[in-house]
């Protein structure tokens, strides 16, 4: 099971995030938010994505998505480990 982010940041922006946070995992740029649009997560109207965790499987299933009503709506980090535990344990 792999991790990634994606921003609709500039490149350069999002490397000196992925920097300044230290984060483990790829922090990736969609500045033509065409990955935001192709997940239903891009804000209409606004060159932004409304926050959005998704937790795929293997097989490129979507086993649990959270998609924020607002910038601050997003799940914690205890939540989203429980459902990577659950998945990882259904993959088994």
């Amino acid at each position: 099971m792999g991790v990634a982010a994606i921003s609709a940041d500039e490149v350069e922006d999002s490397v000196q995030l992925a920097d300044s946070l230290a984060i483990g995992f790829p922090l990736l740029s969609d500045t033509d938010l065409k990955a935001a649009v192709a997940w239903g997560v891009a804000m209409e109207g606004r060159d932004i994505a409304v926050p959005a965790t998704f937790v795929v499987t293997q097989g490129r299933r979507i086993y649990w998505k959270k998609v924020g009503e607002s910038m601050t709506d997003r799940p914690s980090n205890e939540e989203i480990l429980e459902v990577t535990e659950r998945a990882r344990a259904a993959a088994k």
